[in-house]
């Protein structure tokens, strides 16, 4: 499982211009913060207000009745609906000072602002609640690889719980990008397909739409799905000709294999070192150069997963060591 997290693509090498994950889909873009409707009466002379339980409503009807106005059955039960899908202000205000909270990197603030909105429990905020829980764990500083690994695995239960409670399609396109980049980064390429796909058509941010589209072809190159991966990436091409990511999507057309590279170097001590340990792991050691120094790599496998079983033969000796393309 990879649990380093990196603003550069996919196994681009380092000297090559970085690009963002998907998860600068941000909670500050696309979720406006809700004001409270004033109270105004209608000409029933019902008074109007948003709230977050069934009891305020019920309680007009009730001294409403008593005053002799009637309402019928549809109209009773579209209300009872409008007040039950009405915000909480309370819980706004919570998701809103989570909000800003991340938008400062002050990431545990914003869980405990997240977690106060899902404990309330009756809210129609709850979708995006989980949505900014999952992304403040997701996103928070990680001193090992303990703690990256459990986090990665606390922000796709966030993502996955957001996703069981109805959230707005903008919401929803931004859940599915989340679970599928945390998918992603578990090396769970089948699941972040299809969340990268339930994405595509709803986020409501435009300019996200060639990354995730990129990252799908990601995913299915590493499934083995190679043809369908060279039509995705020359979809970001023909579709977004514009974008920073048709260079790194024309770079990996073409691709049918994988190899693992150990590192670069300039002592021959350590060339040949690595060479040996290429050799015990049971690949044939191939070098190339680059600007005066040495990679060393093993070479092609025709699977994503034969190169990652390589890439855990050497994990002990070159932990770096990392699967390319």
């Amino acid at each position: 499982m990879r649990t380093q997290r990196t603003n550069q693509p996919a196994n681009q090498p380092a000297n090559q211009k970085s690009e963002t994950s998907v998860h600068a889909l941000s909670p500050s873009k696309g979720i406006p913060n809700q004001t409270r409707m004033p109270k105004t009466r209608n000409k029933r002379g019902f008074v109007r207000r948003r709230a977050g339980t069934f009891s305020i409503l019920v309680s007009d009807l009730i001294r409403h009745s008593r005053k002799g106005v009637s309402l019928s059955n549809a109209g009773f039960w579209f209300l009872v609906l409008l007040t039950a899908c009405a915000d909480n202000p309370q819980s706004q205000q919570q998701l809103s000072a989570g909000k800003q909270a991340l938008q400062a990197q002050q990431y545990d603030p914003a869980i405990r602002d997240a977690d106060a909105v899902i404990a309330a429990g009756d809210s129609p905020d709850l979708a995006e609640a989980y949505y900014l829980r999952g992304y403040a764990i997701e996103n928070r500083p990680k001193p090992g690889t303990a703690d990256a690994i459990r986090d990665l695995s606390l922000a796709r239960e966030s993502y996955t719980n957001g996703l069981s409670h109805d959230p707005a399609p903008a919401v929803a396109g931004r859940l599915h990008a989340q679970l599928g980049n945390v998918a992603f980064y578990q090396d769970d390429y089948s699941t972040a397909l299809r969340e990268f796909n339930a994405a595509y058509t709803l986020v409501d941010d435009p300019q996200n739409k060639p990354l995730i589209l990129y990252h799908m072809g990601v995913c299915e190159q590493r499934l083995g799905r190679f043809d369908d991966a060279d039509r995705t990436f020359q979809r970001v091409e023909q579709q977004y000709p514009g974008s920073e990511y048709v260079p790194y999507a024309r770079s990996r057309e073409g691709i049918r294999g994988f190899y693992v590279q150990v590192g670069v170097y300039s002592k021959q001590s350590d060339i040949q070192k690595a060479a040996s340990a290429v050799a015990s792991a049971g690949s044939a050691p191939l070098k190339t150069n680059d600007k005066g120094l040495t990679v060393i790599r093993t070479s092609d496998v025709p699977s994503y997963d034969q190169a990652q079983d390589l890439k855990e033969r050497l994990a002990s000796r070159y932990p770096d060591a990392r699967v390319m393309p």
